[in-house]
Order: C-alpha cells, then sequence, then structure tokens
C-alpha cells in the first residue's frame, strides 16, 4: 500500500493514488469559467530563467494542489488544510481541470536541457504528475466510477489526524471535529457523483462496502478514544458530530451496496489505456509489451532455479535415497512437484490466526542487527517502528503494509512508522484459514519483514523523506519504492540470513523430522529463506504477467488462480485476496517487477564500476548513495550519483 502515499504492502501497495487529485476533476469539459488573475509570486514568466521558472511552478504546483486534495496534504505533512475535505461538486472540478491544464501548460515552456539533472526530474516529475492526474480525469473517470476512492478518502481524512502526533492534540482534535462536521456534505457529493451504475465499477464497490462499514469503528471508537485527552469543547463537538458523520457514511455504505448489483462499469482499462497509464506509473521507456515479455521469460527462469534448489533442500531433509526414489518416480512429468513436496513440509512451520502480528514483530530486532553486522544498508537508530494489526476501515485488499510518517513531517521527531499485519477475516473457512497461513509461514514471514520493515521500505522511506525537494519527497517513483523493497529481499539471502535458531534444543512434539532438520542447521535454514525469497520474487513477476493479461487482456478469474496457484506455487488463500487487489488497481503491481530489476541493473554497474577502477565494492557505500537521492526513476540514478 508503498503510497502517493500508496499502500507500501508487498502484496502493497496501492490504491490510494485514488485518493488524489483526479477526484477533483471532472471528465468532461464544462464552460470554462475566466481565469482567475495569476498571483504575482507564482505567476510563470517567461522573463524569468529556467531555474526561476520551475521555483515558481513548483511553489504554485504544490500550493494548488495541497488546496484542491486536503486529505492528501495531511498525510503528506501539509497541515494548512487539516480542516477540510476536497470539494467534488462540479464547480470544484471544473476548477481543478482548469488549473491542470494550465499548468500543464506552463511546465511546457520550461526549457527542460537548460536544467541541471536534479531539476529536470523535477520538471519531469510534475509533468508526469499532472498528466496521470488528466488521464484519471478523462479516461478512468474515477470520481464517478470508484466507490472505493471515496472510503480511502473518509479513511484517510480521519485516520491521520488521529493515529500521527504531528501537532498538539487539541490542534488535531479541532481539525478532526471540523472533517466530522462537514462529512455529511462530503458524503452527499459522494452519492451524488457515484449515480449511474452503468459506470460503476463492482469490484471497487465490493471492497468499498466492506471499507466503508469498517469506518464506523473508526468514527465510533477510535476517533473518541484517541481524542480523549483533548479540552472538553472540542470533545463536546467530536461526539455531537459523531452521529451524523456515522449516519452519512452508512448512506453511502447503503448507497454503494444497491449500486452492486448493477454495476456494469468497465473494471478492465482496456490495452492502449493500460499502456499509457503504465508509461506514466513507471516513468521509463519500457512498453507494455515489453514488459509482459520480460516477466514471461523470467517467470520460467525462477521457477528453475527453485526447482534446483528445491532438490537440495529435499535431500537434506529426507536423504540422497529418498530422492534418488523421487526421481525415479518421472520427475519430468512434473518439474515442479518437488517444489511443492519441499514448499508444504516447511509450510507446517507457521504462527495462530492471533499470533501472526507477534510473529512479524519478532522478526524485526534479528533483521536489524543482522543489516548491521554485515554492513549492508545505512540504518538510522531514531527512527520508530511499530508492528500493528490493520484498522477495520483499511482492511480487504493486502495481508501487509508499510504507513510510514508524512514525507513533508521529516522534521517532527519520534514520529513512528507502522508495520501493518491484516488479521485474518473472520467469515473465512477453517480450511482457507490454513491455507493462507501456510503462504505466510514463519520463512515466508520472515522475507515479509524484509521487504516490508528492515531492510526494505521502512529504511527506504526515512531516507527518502530528506530529499531536500519538497516536489520530489512527497511524489516518489513507485518503481524505486517497491522496487527497493525487492531488491533487499535478494540482498539479504545472498548475505546468509538464516532467520532464527529454535529455542528448543530437542525435536518438539508435532513437528516432523524432515523440518527439524531444517530448523536446528543454520546453512539449510537460509537455504529455506532463500526458497521462499525466489517464492516471493516469483510473486512479484507474476503481478506484472496478472496486471498486464487483466487490464490489457481478458484473463478471467479461474486463469489468474491457476496462473498463481498451479504455477507460481501460491496458497490459495493469497490468491484469491491478489485477484481482488488485481482488479481494483491497475499497472501499480507492475512497479516491483520493473523496479527491482532496475535496481538489480544499477547495482551491477556499480560492481562493475568498481572492477574497472581497481577498487573492492562497497556495498553498504553503495546503498547510502543511492538512497541520498529520494526516490527518482532508478534508471536516473546514474546521472544523479555522477556516473554519468
Amino acid at each position: 500500500m508503498t503510497i502517493d502515499r500508496r499502500f507500501a504492502i508487498s502484496v502493497g501497495c496501492a490504491l490510494a493514488c485514488s485518493l488524489v487529485w483526479p477526484l477533483g476533476c471532472a471528465s468532461v469539459e464544462p464552460a470554462r469559467p475566466a481565469d482567475p488573475p495569476p498571483t504575482a509570486d507564482i505567476a510563470i514568466g517567461r522573463a524569468l530563467d529556467p531555474q526561476q521558472m520551475l521555483e515558481t511552478l513548483s511553489v504554485r504546483f504544490m500550493t494548488e494542489y495541497f488546496a484542491a486534495s486536503p486529505v492528501s496534504a495531511t498525510s503528506l505533512g501539509e497541515h494548512t488544510h487539516d480542516h477540510r475535505w476536497p470539494d467534488l461538486s462540479l464547480d470544484g472540478r471544473t476548477e481543478q481541470t482548469l488549473a491542470v491544464t494550465k499548468m500543464l501548460d506552463d511546465a511546457a515552456a520550461i526549457p527542460r536541457t537548460a536544467l541541471g539533472p536534479d531539476q529536470r526530474i523535477e520538471l519531469d516529475t510534475i509533468r508526469n504528475k499532472l498528466e496521470l492526474w488528466r488521464f484519471a480525469d478523462e479516461v478512468e473517470q474515477v470520481w464517478r466510477s470508484d466507490p472505493l476512492a471515496y472510503s480511502y478518502l473518509i479513511s484517510a481524512g480521519l485516520d491521520d489526524l488521529v493515529s500521527r502526533e504531528f501537532a498538539p492534540l487539541d490542534e488535531r482534535a479541532a481539525s478532526v471535529a471540523a472533517r466530522l462536521e462537514a462529512l455529511p456534505a462530503l458524503v452527499d457529493q459522494a452519492i451524488a457523483n457515484l449515480s449511474d451504475p452503468a459506470l460503476i465499477r463492482r469490484p471497487q464497490a465490493e471492497v468499498a462496502v466492506g471499507q466503508l462499514a469498517g469506518l464506523r469503528s473508526l468514527i465510533e471508537g477510535e476517533v473518541p478514544d484517541r481524542m480523549a485527552d483533548a479540552a472538553p469543547a472540542l470533545r463536546e463537538r467530536i461526539s455531537a458530530a459523531g452521529l451524523p458523520a456515522i449516519a452519512a457514511v452508512e448512506r453511502l455504505r447503503a448507497h454503494v451496496e444497491a449500486l452492486v448489483p448493477q454495476a456494469e462499469g468497465r473494471w478492465r482499462i482496456g490495452p492502449e489505456a493500460f499502456a499509457t497509464k503504465l508509461a506514466l506509473t513507471l516513468q521509463t521507456d519500457l512498453s507494455a509489451k515489453e514488459l509482459l515479455s520480460l516477466a514471461r521469460a523470467e517467470h520460467q527462469r525462477v521457477r528453475a532455479d527453485m526447482q534446483a534448489l528445491a532438490r537440495e533442500l529435499y535431500s537434506a531433509m529426507y536423504g540422497a535415497k529418498a530422492l534418488a526414489r523421487h526421481d525415479k518416480r518421472g520427475r519430468e512429468s512434473d518439474p515442479d512437484e518437488l517444489v511443492r513436496e519441499v514448499l508444504a513440509a516447511l509450510a507446517d512451520d507457521h504462527p495462530t490466526p492471533d499470533g501472526l502480528r507477534d510473529a512479524a514483530e519478532a522478526n524485526l530486532q534479528r533483521l536489524d542487527a543482522f543489516v548491521r553486522e554485515q554492513q549492508l544498508v545505512p540504518i538510522d537508530e531514531q527512527e520508530v517502528l511499530q508492528v500493528i494489526w490493520t484498522p477495520p476501515h483499511a482492511r480487504g485488499v493486502a495481508i501487509a503494509g508499510l504507513a510510514a510518517p508524512a514525507p513533508l513531517d521529516a522534521e517532527t521527531p519520534g514520529l513512528p512508522s507502522f508495520y501493518l499485519v491484516q488479521p485474518l477475516p473472520p467469515g473465512w473457512s477453517d480450511d482457507l484459514r490454513e491455507s493462507f497461513l501456510r503462504e505466510y509461514n514463519s520463512f515466508m514471514l520472515e522475507i515479509l519483514s524484509i521487504h516490508e520493515a528492515i531492510p526494505g521500505h521502512f529504511v527506504q522511506l526515512y531516507w527518502g523523506k530528506r530529499q531536500p525537494s519538497k516536489v520530489r519527497r512527497v511524489f516518489d517513483n513507485g518503481a524505486f519504492v517497491e522496487g527497493w523493497a525487492v531488491y533487499t529481499e535478494r540482498v539479504m539471502v545472498e548475505a546468509g540470513y538464516a532467520g532464527a535458531r529454535p529455542t528448543s534444543a530437542s525435536q518438539p512434539k508435532g513437528v516432523s523430522a524432515a523440518l527439524w532438520t531444517v530448523q536446528r542447521s543454520d546453512d539449510l535454514r537460509a537455504k529455506a529463506i532463500r526458497l521462499h525469497g525466489l517464492k516471493f520474487y516469483l510473486r512479484t513477476v507474476t503481478n506484472a504477467i496478472l496486471d498486464h493479461e487483466i487490464h490489457a487482456g481478458t484473463m478471467t478469474r479461474e486463469q489468474a488462480l491457476e496462473l498463481m496457484v498451479e504455477r507460481s506455487f501460491q496458497e490459495r488463500g493469497e490468491a484469491e485476496g491478489k485477484w481482488v487487489r488485481a482488479q481494483v488497481s491497475s499497472t501499480q503491481l507492475s512497479t516491483y517487477f520493473v523496479g527491482a530489476t532496475a535496481w538489480f541493473r544499477l547495482r551491477e554497474q556499480a560492481e562493475q564500476r568498481a572492477a574497472a577502477a581497481g577498487e573492492a565494492f562497497d556495498m553498504l557505500e553503495f546503498h547510502a548513495a543511492a538512497l541520498s537521492h529520494g526516490a527518482p526513476p532508478v534508471h536516473r540514478l546514474p546521472e544523479l550519483m555522477g556516473w554519468e
């Protein structure tokens, strides 16, 4: 769910982009009102030099963005508008349509070649975001087709005020009260916009119904609890606004639920739109067809690596004779059979449903110590990470995610990041719950914690928020963020990370001899984690294939599940969740594979440069340098690092 604050979920990350400016744009061109006179200090003037033109545009871009998107402003650390919701009426959307068009014209007037590397990336970021927002307005028409965007909007608009201590309690409580008081009017706008079942996207509507129901616990329980020590007058305002706010959310939930059976909106965006959005999301020249071809080839390669590693583990777990007997039965008929058997045996080591969060938390201290000892990635001891259950209003899309402090709150000390772990849905059958827990067994949880926490999202995001450019700090590149998290999985595996040794000296009851053999050997545990790392990386590759085949093709639920379960070694529970996520998002699932591939190439470049200079490659130095530039497109790092 990384995080425009997309979900930084490994399974993250990222429908929150629906909460930003596109919800303030119209899908048709209404009558154009007269342009307001430009303010002198933000108007673009051709007499200015390129650097001044960029600085002026950047200030205007951020100022107008925050004013139009107050909820996003709060989540990003700009708190001038914490008391407001966006204006989603026709007038509000018309105004923002004109603003986006005007700023694109102003950006085009700046001579890009006259700027330095950092300034070029800042200008490219502004232009890219404006084009992406225009795409959401003209093509996706989020404001009138996607109920899930509204549930995220309301959730983020309240949760960020109560869960982050970025300002004194009374100041935040006043903003909470103001947003609760204005929530019924926002809901009226949402219901008016979501009026045509022929345009409503059913998958988004189905998830939104559950999330809107979860908002009751936020408004009724979490908000009063978190604001309990506020001034009495503020508590009274919050209490008085609570019931009308709950009633409004219930009206929206009932409205969306009634739309579900009639929803006929096209949730597959189609090949042409997918190619356009993919280019804007990734900010690379890699085409959609090239990406699909690379992903299919990588899928085959990773499966072959898993088959080879599974043979090593099987031999150690059951003996060379057992492996020979297995080969005699005809391994060629199903080369993945051995992989499934080894994964099944290792999956017996998994937490209970109630212990899932504690198991994730237990990994963090061990990961932190290993990264420091091996000098892999720079660590800041002042940063705080807490593992919590995903709040009810944010559940329904992914098992885990990293919610980092707002990038513009970087100077506020002690603000924690949250490693979110989603509890198993109470409506799941025992078989589905067991399937899901086996997917997230103890070895897989190690990989997940690397990805989400250390040295993955948690570490990258706190270095990224120190980027001097406000534009680049706020609008990071998704492929950089997600690619880094995937890349660090391989970094840890290559360094020999072996996880936790067993606490018992003797074989525990209920643990098979084969599993116990792995648990008590550092070398075999490292191989088991590596096998799950390959499986997790195969999921990354599969994500890119799903993304393309679902939104640029016609892949069905059955075909998607077959790819995930039969050919990518995923458990049924995980695959079912991914199918939902793939339907309600597009292009974000491709960022993991594209970003990871770019990071692997960048690392190879750095190693080659060191060898050419006759120097030893310094992993820590390379990572510190690469992470010091925020989160631009990875292929732009060489120019920023002085390699070009």
